[in-house]
């Protein structure tokens, strides 16, 4: 009798669905608010979003759940223990895993093999996952393909969504070559490479010897990394010690190699109400958050109060509210917003697709449009909040303009009468850059010259931000500008080389609209599109932006492609994407809206000359410094628009004429500065001479102004142009 009681406890045992979640995305994008907390305990809709993936393992059927911490495991571990998930109710068993010295998900991984705790096929999951997909159906793929396949150790859960939809794979852009009869992944590549106008990978033909049917290549699905996996697959990351990714490098391998034998299989779900995303970027964040109040994601939705002590009730136009909420008569709270409790909003204020957490106070004539304001935050009275993260207990002063891109720190005081620059980020106390848990910056240039060192600011220290911030925050501010000065890899961005950082650029340019990520959108598919290709546009003497066509106002669609192209490239600098990457995701767009290369070279520049400005105006760089830095990383970028001379004398133009109507302190070195980078990664000296010679009679005053110190460069090349012929001549005699 004793054995067979101890073989009845080993089938129970064999018979647990094991869940393990990856509370660490091993990723520094929410930087810094991360430094404080880690992402997966941050609020979407004011629920932590380790929330939405328990609620997802819960309906999955899980019955054990492996908590793997690292960064901040402390306070994961704090929360999980006072949560519901650990008293006598809670669906599943959970426990939490100190996993503290792990630095990749291929660390956890080896980590959860030397521990022994896999007893069968598991769900591997982010902390981040926001999903309402039928799990039963992906489990009886996952237990068919099993059966028909004995080598298979992985099934992916992927959703479609059309190429350009707001929470696709901007950020993590991948192609899938898939089996089309039976599924089977047959290669995977994280960024498909460009060549020329169109993108192409590269595909050794022997991997698809095997294949009787059809093959699919499908670069239109939403990964949120969520997969059901054998014992296998801890081990085979055992085995291949550089396996760090699970995409790149465990997918990627696993698919093109002889050596493991095991194969990979894709369930893609065709139920258009299944809703799956992953919050891996501020884009993400942004555009998930707007998907729970418009309720896609039912029942993930603030109504359902998934914490416990929460009230939220639903009224019309997606408006939810908690108990206690005070509402000054005279105030307008707009569609596709939530007020948690005990919170308040003074006379005059909006509110619109917007998050209020709990304890907040909102001012008299406050405007607040789609941002995310946390527990305990004050905003006081008069103050625009446009497009900005307002992290807990910070404290707006009165008549303070956030601007798009702003993302205000824990307990960051703002004083009165500030106006914080667009992309802004602010940290409570200075964050060492160099710490493990910081956040590079997009824009490291692969070396710099010797004579430029002693110019170049290195890891910043607490006078440097001293200095700088009193102008930022106010005297009685509290709060450090984030610039951080080194990038550092992470999954996506090694596999995708993207990030779209969505709050970092207005994220009115991510098409935040009532379409959901579950469905696809046709947005671009019903324009009318009337351009003509290769006409020159001429800017306007007071605005950035032109108004001026030929002598015709912009088109609904032009306006339309600027404002898309100036965002994507934006994402692109700020979440340093390769080159390939940032010119693929702009020729896409070009293509899709029907734009011609002078609206392209426009964006790009408008884009760059922004975060030239930006170093300039936090003073992080000097003009000359940030001007080379930022031109010389991405001045390439123009390679992929110029295809005749005229195309360089165009972009000369525009460039010429944006730069003028910067600060005249230092516009003249920033032009001087771009043509010579240019010069050294885009541009002949053919076509800038051809441009300058011209062009300099016809110039008007405030163009020969800007161009002073730029004559001084056209000097020195047409000098240097004479001695190569001369040097020819003798050659040739």
């Amino acid at each position: 009798m004793p054995p067979k009681n101890k073989k009845q406890k080993e089938d129970v045992q064999d018979e647990r669905f094991q869940a393990i979640v990856l509370t660490d995305s091993f990723q520094t994008r929410f930087m810094p608010l991360t430094s404080v907390k880690p992402r997966c305990l941050l609020p979407l809709a004011n629920v932590p979003l380790i929330e939405y993936t328990l609620e997802f393992l819960a309906k999955a059927g899980v019955n054990e759940v492996h908590l793997m911490c690292s960064a901040h495991a402390e306070q994961v571990q704090q929360y999980i223990e006072s949560s519901k998930w650990s008293s006598h109710d809670s669906p599943f068993n959970v426990y939490t895993i100190m996993s503290l010295e792990s630095r990749s998900v291929g660390d956890a991984m080896r980590d959860l093999d030397n521990r022994g705790l896999i007893s069968g096929d598991f769900l591997l999951v982010s902390g981040d996952v926001v999903t309402n997909i039928d799990f039963s159906k992906v489990m009886n793929f996952h237990k068919f393909k099993k059966q028909q396949d004995k080598d298979h150790i992985i099934t992916m859960v992927l959703t479609p969504a059309s190429p350009l939809h707001r929470t696709r794979s901007h950020v993590d852009p991948a192609t899938f070559i898939l089996d089309k009869k039976t599924s089977r992944c047959l290669f995977y590549q994280g960024i498909p490479p460009v060549d020329g106008k169109k993108a192409s990978i590269n595909v050794d033909p022997e991997l698809f010897e095997d294949v009787e049917d059809e093959i699919a290549i499908r670069n239109d699905l939403i990964d949120c990394h969520v997969d059901i996996c054998t014992p296998h697959v801890p081990q085979i990351f055992q085995e291949n010690f550089d396996y760090q990714y699970l995409r790149n490098d465990f997918v990627k391998g696993v698919v093109t190699t002889d050596l493991v034998k095991k194969t990979i299989y894709a369930y893609i779900s065709d139920d258009s109400s299944e809703y799956a995303a992953r919050v891996e970027s501020w884009a993400t964040y942004d555009a998930i958050s707007q998907d729970v109040l418009a309720r896609w994601c039912y029942p993930l939705v603030p109504d359902s109060n998934l914490i416990e002590g929460t009230s939220y009730t639903y009224e019309s136009k997606h408006i939810y509210k908690e108990e206690k909420v005070v509402l000054a008569q005279s105030c307008k709270i707009g569609s596709c917003t939530s007020i948690g409790a005990n919170s308040s909003v003074g006379e005059g204020s909006i509110i619109k697709k917007s998050v209020i957490g709990r304890n907040c106070k909102i001012g008299k004539n406050v405007t607040i449009s789609n941002s995310y304001v946390w527990d305990g935050a004050i905003i006081e009275d008069n103050t625009e909040v446009n497009h900005t993260i307002v992290a807990s207990n910070a404290h707006i002063g009165s008549s303070v303009t956030l601007n798009p891109g702003t993302v205000i720190g824990f307990n960051v005081k703002i004083g009165n009468n500030r106006q914080i620059a667009h992309n802004s980020r602010i940290s409570e106390i200075p964050i060492d850059n160099n710490d493990g848990d910081s956040f590079g910056d997009s824009f490291e240039s692969d070396e710099d010259d010797d004579d430029e060192d002693e110019n170049m600011p290195s890891t910043p220290t607490v006078p440097h931000f001293e200095v700088q911030d009193i102008d930022l925050v106010g005297e009685d501010g509290v709060g450090f500008l984030y610039v951080s000065d080194k990038d550092f890899d992470d999954e996506s961005e090694s596999e995708a080389g993207d990030q779209y950082s969505g709050i970092i650029y207005q994220m009115k340019s991510l098409n935040v609209s009532d379409d959901s990520i579950a469905s696809i959108s046709n947005r671009n598919k019903s324009r009318k599109h009337s351009r003509k290709h290769s006409k020159s546009r001429r800017l306007s003497t007071t605005s950035m932006v032109s108004t001026d066509y030929d002598g015709e106002v912009y088109s609904e669609e032009e306006e339309d492609f600027i404002q898309e192209a100036t965002a994507t490239v934006d994402r692109s600098l700020e979440n340093n994407h390769d080159l390939d990457t940032a010119m693929l995701e702009l020729n896409t767009l070009r293509m899709s809206m029907n734009a011609n290369y002078h609206d392209v070279r426009e964006a790009t520049t408008e884009s760059l000359l922004k975060q030239v400005l930006k170093f300039i105006t936090t003073g992080t760089l000097t003009p000359q410094l940030a001007t080379k830095k930022i031109f010389e990383r991405w001045g390439p970028m123009y390679e992929r628009q110029i295809f005749e001379p005229e195309d360089g004398t165009d972009l000369l133009n525009i460039l010429e004429e944006k730069i003028v109507k910067i600060d005249k302190s230092y516009n003249q070195v920033v032009l001087c500065f771009a043509i010579q980078t240019l010069y050294d990664v885009a541009l002949s000296e053919e076509t800038i001479l051809g441009w300058w010679n011209s062009t300099k009679d016809t110039v008007n005053d405030n163009i020969k102004e800007v161009r002073t110190l730029t004559e001084k460069f056209i000097t020195w090349l047409e000098t240097a142009e004479e001695e190569s012929e001369e040097e020819s001549d003798e050659d040739s005699d």
